[in-house]
């Protein structure tokens, strides 16, 4: 990967994570600063803010890397490496003063991701890894859950943001996975939710309707970990997919439900 090592990649995906995760948690009495309002969603000058601030973390050590984010794209056509950033994921959550968020910095060479971390600062937590190297939590490595059946898996998931009515097919998937595991949670931040999947506290995810900045780094994350990744690709949106993670043993329902369900 030219001269550039995967251990300074690293370093560098963790200090902009870190720096967008505490400039959100310092600034937290703004939390309410909308600049955009959905009917599932909303939108934050915080987020904004804190895309530039992992921006010019990147900028600092790579300022030919193009970049890659929610909050806007740059992008740099003689680079191979750009950089994925969700400067908030969990935005909603973070606006309501409900501590499950964090924020995600992935690098990819040759749209390849190699090193992430995602950093939830309410927790203090670095979940953190690289393509050469074991998943970590903190510097500790950690592991997938080993459970065996989807009866008796914890499940996390998310609601579309573009649902649109009771019928609407994304809750036809809730209730599929709801029948078929011990439980199902919501809880509202979709990297959080694959790094917990990584770390094993949760058995598996499964979402529609996210895009490349929620699952980049903590796709890679969870790989590291030993989870198996399975990505379903959106036909009108490019970075959009159906994300399933989830251990070897599971993996297999998730895919079936998902089967089920389109």
């Amino acid at each position: 990967m030219n001269d550039i090592s995967l251990t300074h990649l690293l370093d560098v995906a963790i200090c902009a994570a870190e720096a967008a995760g505490k400039h959100a948690l310092e600034n937290k009495h703004r939390r309410t600063e909308s600049t955009q309002t959905f009917d599932h969603d909303i939108k934050l000058a915080l987020d904004i803010e804190c895309q530039k601030v992992a921006e010019g973390v990147i900028a600092g050590e790579f300022p030919e890397h193009g970049i890659l984010g929610e909050e806007g794209q740059t992008p740099k056509n003689s680079s191979p490496y750009d950089w994925v950033i969700d400067p908030i994921d969990g935005t909603m959550n973070f606006s309501h003063g409900l501590e499950y968020w964090c924020s995600s910095v992935a690098v990819r060479h040759n749209q390849k991701v190699v090193a992430g971390c995602v950093f939830a600062p309410a927790f203090n937590s670095y979940y953190t890894a690289h393509i050469e190297e074991e998943a970590k939590l903190n510097g500790a490595p950690i592991r997938v859950s080993n459970t065996e059946s989807l009866r008796n898996a914890l499940i996390v998931t998310g609601l579309s943001k573009e649902m649109e009515n009771a019928t609407d097919p994304h809750l036809d998937l809730f209730r599929m996975l709801a029948l078929n595991t011990k439980k199902v949670r919501i809880l509202g931040a979709a990297a959080l939710d694959i790094c917990r999947v990584a770390d094993g506290t949760c058995d598996g995810f499964f979402e529609t309707g996210i895009f490349l900045w929620d699952y980049a780094a903590a796709g890679l994350i969870a790989e590291r970990a030993g989870a198996a990744l399975t990505l379903y690709p959106r036909r009108d949106e490019p970075l959009g997919a159906t994300v399933l993670c989830a251990n070897e043993q599971l993996i297999e329902g998730l895919r079936a439900i998902h089967t089920k369900c389109v």
